[in-house]
């Protein structure tokens, strides 16, 4: 496969450096030249898409029906807080398509098994479904932009895996950010690297990888409100969580519950969009992605009571937290907690320890006033 995103063309900049430029002159966000120059990888993909998608139009594609040269996605890796969301989500509101999707992975992977099921449990028996289903993708979409890229359940990955080598085969172009590096994904299963490591090369080829290695995390340093995240999990500060839940639900919660198909999950205490929860029922629960999802569009505020440090052997529930924290970081929610430690600290050691660094950033981002006065405003 050519790799078409980084060939130079004809125009020197599109809407996707103008933007960047422009939001660095403003002093919206700094000057970073790792971060320019990935802008500039990501501009000139978006150039080559609307040439591709002109050529796809012209009249001479149509009576030939020739397929464009295939085009290479860009995958954005790096440390926590480094500008990859950020990037991503400038080139997919600046690129010149219609049939284009920004969608968080954990979303993604949730559809796609929906899908698959939902024709399994209808009786309809097809030959290939996830190359059906990759068809189906492909014409709904000419960009795919997948925010947090990470993959855990093996055979979850091989169907996801499988089929976005279909799609991408197909011409559908992928742009992603994660903070693991393609050769490294399912790195902390290596039992199942060697079934895995055909679907991670067939994927790899048909991406670009950008590190993005700033010296700084972004999301931190900003004014903390310090009535989100109350250190340590004490009496008092669980008093104090109360006492804030109770103002914002004008003290009239009840018990009540979040539906997922034909289960339900329990709310300790809901009003309106709040709800209370302890750490033990949202992650000492066998509970995941797509109960989380639900949970996120369901409340706009949790409180979550008893967060505790992590040690190593918990690694399931520091894996759900994490899938939690991304949830509701995608959907803006706003957290107020009692924990046993600041987030950098809850877990440092054991079988998701690196991926939770993201998580201790993204927390960190989560209790600035930004954050709370935005989703409370």
């Amino acid at each position: 496969m050519s790799d078409m995103s980084l060939a130079p063309l004809h125009s020197t900049q599109s809407g996707v450096m103008r933007t960047y430029r422009r939001l660095v002159d403003q002093g919206t966000i700094e000057a970073d030249a790792v971060q320019s120059d990935a802008a500039m990888a990501l501009d000139r993909l978006a150039q080559a898409l609307q040439s591709r998608h002109e050529e796809k139009s012209g009249i001479l594609a149509r009576f030939t029906k020739r397929r464009p040269a295939p085009l290479k996605g860009i995958y954005l890796v790096g440390q926590v807080g480094r500008g990859k969301t950020m990037l991503m989500d400038l080139f997919c509101r600046e690129v010149g398509l219609a049939k284009k999707r920004r969608i968080h992975f954990h979303v993604f992977m949730q559809e796609v098994l929906r899908a698959l099921h939902k024709g399994q449990s209808q009786g309809d028996r097809k030959q290939d479904p996830v190359r059906e289903l990759a068809q189906k993708v492909h014409e709904q979409n000419d960009l795919l932009c997948f925010d947090e890229f990470q993959i855990n359940d093996m055979s979850d990955a091989v169907l996801v895996l499988r089929l976005l080598d279909m799609v991408m085969e197909l011409g559908t172009v992928v742009v992603a950010t994660s903070n693991t590096a393609p050769p490294d994904l399912m790195k902390h299963q290596p039992q199942n690297r060697m079934t895995m490591r055909p679907f991670l090369e067939a994927f790899a080829a048909h991406i670009t990888v950008l590190t993005l290695d700033s010296a700084r995390d972004y999301r931190r340093g900003r004014e903390l409100d310090k009535q989100t995240w109350l250190v340590p999990d004490s009496e008092e500060n669980r008093a104090h969580l109360r006492q804030k839940f109770e103002t914002l639900t004008e003290a009239q919660a009840k018990p009540g519950f979040v539906a997922i198909g034909s289960r339900r999950i329990a709310v300790l205490a809901c009003h309106g969009e709040t709800a209370w929860f302890t750490f033990n029922s949202l992650c000492g629960e066998a509970l995941g992605p797509a109960d989380y999802l639900a949970i996120a569009k369901r409340f706009r505020t949790l409180f979550i009571e008893g967060v505790p440090a992590l040690v190593p052997d918990q690694y399931d529930k520091a894996r759900r937290f994490i899938t939690l924290i991304d949830v509701m970081y995608e959907n803006h929610t706003a957290l107020f907690a009692t924990a046993a430690a600041e987030p950098e600290a809850l877990y440092q050691t054991g079988e998701n320890a690196t991926a939770f660094e993201r998580t201790a950033s993204r927390l960190d981002e989560m209790r600035s006033n930004g954050w709370v006065h935005e989703v409370e405003g």
